[in-house]
């Protein structure tokens, strides 16, 4: 049996704020990452993070009052933090108890504090009106900490911050991070490079913010270009009134069956999309009309190496709806039949399996990456605007439907071995103009993303090698 054994250095385990003797503590990169520092301490200024901020905390944990979109607050999840576009999915009483420590203000940097903790974000403008779980950890900088926050950022998500971040996690089940954590990582100050990275940070950070503006304004443009109103399941009368909402109780008659018992499948809110699109100002049609095809490739083995040269980045399906593909791994390149998962520019990717129906398109940045096969292709036919596709399957009307035709008892499916039942989905094809207006939208955040992605990792990999070279520190 092969053995991973350290030698700690006696201070690390009693001049810690946590006496932690855990093994996890001082993984590799946690003891590589404690050297560096030290060794940068001799050559510039090293500072607590903590002395940077206002403050870093949780907001305050109380009952969350849940409500309906019409009468609640925006509420922001852990997950919808990550995800583009920025989007609710669920929304709290405004009378909810210490619901102040829930707004943040931009750029404030946001950081999970369990399940997956360490993750970091920084905040847009887009979160204005949103209130986020308290399950986040904030960090507020202080008017020092603010002129540099995009590179405290840049510098969280090196293997170096991402060390310190993980090293004090705790919990058998569920890891977590306390906001004293991190407020204790050590923040080294390159004065010749702060400024750099903070304004490439600041670039990306911006360009993130404009490609989910745009999002929304395609969105917009679904409703007002194609004549169609806004939708949600508050519109629906449930059978046995405000107690038949809870559970979302309704009828349906024998002969609508359709030979499908699922309840998924009925819902009545298909029904009011249906009526709607009767009323829509262009023409519907079925997605099998707009498609040329529709396909997974065969499941194979995935042999991942570390060493990126030797790989292709392999996107599953968690990464369909991330504003930025987090932990990607790289698929070898002599996988068999390897041809048969990369992807091309401009297909429409879905998720067949697990959380299904999200969305997503292959920009430039993603052609010729390998994919899972729990992600469907589907391939537009070259006359109508692959962004259009996107926008409407993204919308409530598009949504809604493939919810509707998912399958299974255990884990969610659509179309594993039928392609008829995503074809059978009902779109508005507006003329080829209204589709340009909507899809280029789309088409143009897809590309701003994958520019502010560019940007970020090619910023933190610059601060990587500035951290680890003494050379470019003397």
């Amino acid at each position: 049996m092969n053995l991973n054994w350290v030698t700690l250095k006696n201070k690390w385990i009693y001049q810690e704020q946590e006496m932690r003797l855990n093994a996890s503590s001082y993984s590799f990169e946690s003891i590589r990452a404690r050297e560096l520092i030290e060794s940068i301490g001799k050559r510039c200024l090293v500072m607590r993070l903590e002395n940077l901020s206002k403050k870093i905390f949780v907001g305050a944990r109380v009952k969350r009052l849940f409500t309906n979109h019409k009468e609640g607050i925006p509420y922001l999840m852990p997950i919808d933090l990550f995800m583009f576009n920025l989007t609710p999915r669920k929304w709290v009483r405004k009378e909810t108890e210490d619901l102040e420590n829930w707004w943040v203000n931009p750029l404030t940097i946001l950081i999970t504090q369990s399940g997956t903790p360490g993750r970091c974000l920084l905040v847009n403008n887009l979160f204005k009106n949103k209130v986020v779980s308290p399950n986040v950890i904030r960090v507020v900088p202080n008017e020092e900490g603010l002129q540099i926050i995009c590179y405290i950022y840049a510098y969280l998500n090196t293997w170096i911050g991402q060390a310190f971040l993980t090293k004090d996690q705790y919990g058998a089940t569920v890891k977590h991070i306390e906001p004293h954590h991190v407020a204790d990582i050590p923040i080294p100050r390159i004065s010749n490079l702060e400024e750099e990275i903070n304004q490439k940070i600041l670039e990306s950070h911006k360009l993130k913010e404009e490609a989910q503006e745009l999002l929304l304004k395609a969105e917009e443009m679904i409703y007002s270009e194609l004549g169609l109103p806004r939708i949600d399941e508050d519109n629906i009368e449930y059978f046995g009134g405000e107690i038949g909402r809870v559970v979302k109780a309704f009828e349906i008659k024998a002969n609508e069956l359709d030979y499908r018992l699922d309840a998924s499948y009925h819902k009545p809110i298909l029904n009011l999309i249906k009526e709607n699109l009767i009323s829509a100002r262009h023409r519907i049609i079925k997605l099998g009309s707009a498609i040329n095809d529709v396909f997974i490739p065969t499941r194979f083995k995935r042999p991942y190496v570390k060493i990126s040269e030797d790989g292709i980045p392999f996107l599953q399906g968690a990464h369909i709806p991330m504003i930025r593909p987090m932990d990607v791994k790289f698929l070898w390149k002599g996988t068999k039949n390897i041809q048969n998962t990369l992807l091309k520019k401009n297909w429409v990717l879905m998720t067949r399996s697990g959380t299904v129906g999200r969305i997503g398109f292959v920009s430039d940045f993603l052609n010729g990456w390998a994919a899972s096969e729990h992600i469907l292709r589907i391939i537009v036919k070259p006359e109508i605007n692959p962004g259009y596709i996107v926008a409407f399957l993204n919308s409530p009307y598009g949504d809604y439907q493939i919810k509707g035709k998912i399958y299974g008892a255990v884990v969610d499916e659509i179309a594993e071995q039928d392609t008829s039942l995503i074809e059978d989905i009902e779109i508005v094809l507006p003329d080829e103009e209204v589709q340009y207006k909507i899809g280029s939208l789309v088409i143009d955040a897809y590309n701003k993303k994958d520019k502010a992605n560019q940007i970020e990792r090619e910023t933190i990999k610059q601060l990587e090698r500035t951290l680890t070279n003494p050379i470019s520190l003397s």
